[in-house]
């Protein structure tokens, strides 16, 4: 090793160690004075895990799962089947260059409120 690369590894190892020092004295200070503590309450009395939830709302039954799920899924089909009507290349193109002009103007508004 060189003089130079030795120095660095004496710095890294120096700041390495700094480091390890700040983070230590964080986890050694305790809580404020007057601040209280919040965690479990001790009511002396244990949750009881037996007991089965309910749902909130109305569940839904099978036969109302498949009904809606097969409007879905014929509407996804009408969807899918319908021919597409976009926009040429062309047009979105000019609508980019429009849209960046736009931007270029509100900037330049800004930066000349500045």
């Amino acid at each position: 090793m060189s003089a130079q690369q030795t120095h660095h590894f004496a710095t890294l190892r120096n700041a390495m160690f700094a480091v390890a020092a700040v983070a230590l004295a964080g986890c050694t200070s305790g809580p404020s004075a007057g601040v209280p503590q919040e965690g479990a309450l001790r009511t002396g009395a244990y949750p009881n895990f037996g007991i089965m939830p309910r749902g909130e709302t109305k569940q839904l039954t099978f036969e109302e799962k498949d009904r809606i799920t097969g409007s879905l899924s014929s509407a996804k089909a009408r969807q899918g089947s319908a021919p597409a009507t976009g926009s040429s290349r062309a047009e979105i193109e000019a609508r980019k260059r429009q849209l960046q002009a736009e931007t270029d103007a509100t900037l330049k508004a800004i930066e000349a409120t500045e």
